[in-house]
């Protein structure tokens, strides 16, 4: 029998459960032939002749996990060169989950993908020991509108844009995290403000795609764990050419460089999703800065691509540096 306390029973979710849970999440679209449905084990949707395809979970934090799926699922797919079409989640939830929680998450995956235009066909949800904390591993798939935009795809000669501003992402995940701190260090405005960005101008990378999907793009990379340097780094070893950065034309909001110092975090090395890297010849990046602003969207050249395989260095003032390699994301310092 079902346990009708609120709290969630171990295994699957139970059919009535599901049944209800898609009524309030779930609608048609003539691009799904069979979707979400309790007791269907596939969704059948129509397709293109070039797919791309992405996987990613979502597990170093629970508030917004919902927007969290969605947006860094459908920033692989832009960054690729593509437009994202559809959505699989497998949602994990610890004992004792009740059930308001899990209608929460499923709201933020709807509507997450309703404004991005992705359609959330499916997937698996589950109560289980196995986890202590909520889990959500999702797959995405897109439609590829032209060329691949790999990251292997720099050239010595072009130049090295970056939209938005660095560790977008950890600084909304820091306000989150420690709430009283943060208050009292960009007070309760700029507190409230640093909270908006997940939305405004958001953890997506959708728009940057929509801009600029005829401009021609060279490169492209969606910077996640490890920031921005991480980002920098595939770009380069992918690649196989060097980059040249300056430390002034790097975009880093007060509220980061706040927040980051207090807490002992490097900002080029923590998460930056939100941020779309990419590449092209000099006239090209420089419109693509220009289209981008006047859709209010904030963009900056930062560097230049060098026929110096291994070399990625950070000019700062009159001083030259190797950029720091992070092999673990600034964010785990947070304490």
């Amino acid at each position: 029998m079902a346990d009708t306390s609120g709290v969630l029973d171990e295994g699957k979710l139970p059919r009535e459960r599901l049944e209800k849970l898609l009524d309030l999440t779930c609608s048609s679209s003539p691009e799904i032939i069979v979707g979400a449905e309790a007791g269907e084990d596939a969704a059948v949707v129509r397709g293109s002749k070039q797919l791309i395809l992405t996987a990613d979970p979502v597990t170093f934090t629970e508030e917004n996990i919902g927007f969290y799926t969605v947006a860094i699922n459908s920033n692989d797919i832009v960054a690729m060169g593509g437009k994202p079409m559809y959505l699989i989640t497998t949602i994990l939830l610890p004992l004792g989950t009740e059930e308001q929680r899990l209608q929460t998450i499923s709201r933020e995956i709807e509507e997450a993908s309703r404004k991005a235009g992705i359609r959330w066909v499916g997937g698996h949800t589950e109560i289980t020991s196995a986890v202590n904390r909520i889990i959500i591993s999702a797959q995405a798939i897109g439609f590829l509108r032209g060329k691949p935009t790999r990251t292997s795809d720099a050239h010595p000669g072009e130049l090295l844009v970056m939209s938005k501003w660095t560790a977008l992402e950890a600084t909304t995940l820091i306000a989150r995290e420690k709430p009283d701190i943060c208050r009292k260090l960009l007070g309760e405005q700029g507190y409230r403000e640093v909270l908006n960005w997940l939305h405004e101008p958001g953890i997506s990378i959708l728009r940057e795609g929509e801009i600029l999907r005829r401009l021609g793009l060279a490169a492209a990379h969606d910077p996640t764990e490890g920031g921005i340097a991480t980002g920098i780094h595939e770009i380069a070893d992918c690649s196989q050419v060097g980059i040249r950065l300056y430390r002034e034309r790097i975009p880093i909001r007060p509220e980061t460089e706040l927040l980051c110092n207090h807490f002992g975090l490097d900002p080029m090395g923590t998460l930056s999703s939100g941020v779309f890297l990419f590449t092209a010849k000099p006239a090209r990046a420089e419109k693509a800065c220009r289209l981008l602003k006047s859709g209010a969207i904030p963009a900056a050249v930062i560097g230049e691509i060098t026929d110096q395989p291994g070399s990625v260095e950070l000019v700062d003032g009159e001083q030259r540096r190797a950029l720091p390699l992070f092999t673990r994301d600034e964010i785990i310092k947070l304490s």
